[in-house]
């Protein structure tokens, strides 16, 4: 391979390098801010997760008790809530895929870069989400336990 071949193929992998870091900050910055809602017991019950799923709401209908049992309602909620971490899992990995494919791209073009340790360098991008705690940590409010938006309770519909 002359030069000018290598030249430019280290500089499309260097592009593209640079492509996947500006990216990743931006999905990190989407991740954090992913929620979901499910309902169960047929809409009388929501709940809502954050890109933790942590629940951050919970919505019941006042009418849930004409056509369910008390007993049942913490199955519902448990469901529901799986149901909503589940989406936010579908919508984290809809985020990281590009970046997946990009990563997939860039090891493939690195091996043809012949610089020492970049291919290490290059396989070590992680395309992942680490969403930084800092960012999803609650405010520090010792009187309402350290929520933002203070402790959370059921809320009933009407």
């Amino acid at each position: 391979m002359d030069n000018d071949a290598a030249r430019h193929d280290f500089a499309n992998v260097l592009a593209l390098v640079q492509e996947q870091m500006r990216d990743l900050s931006t999905m990190q910055q989407k991740r954090v801010a992913l929620s979901a809602k499910a309902a169960a017991a047929d809409g009388t019950v929501e709940v809502t997760v954050d890109a933790r799923c942590m629940v951050t709401e919970i919505v019941i209908d006042e009418t849930y008790l004409e056509e369910f049992e008390l007993a049942e309602l913490g199955g519902h909620i448990v469901g529901a809530a799986r149901a909503a971490g589940q989406e936010v899992g579908r919508q984290a990995a809809a985020l990281g895929a590009p970046l997946s494919e990009r990563r997939k791209a860039i090891s493939a073009l690195s091996g043809m870069v012949d610089v020492p340790e970049f291919a290490e360098v290059i396989t070590n991008l992680n395309p992942s989400v680490s969403v930084a705690t800092d960012e999803l940590r609650p405010a520090d409010r010792g009187d309402e336990e350290g929520w933002e938006d203070g402790p959370s309770f059921p809320t009933v519909r009407r």
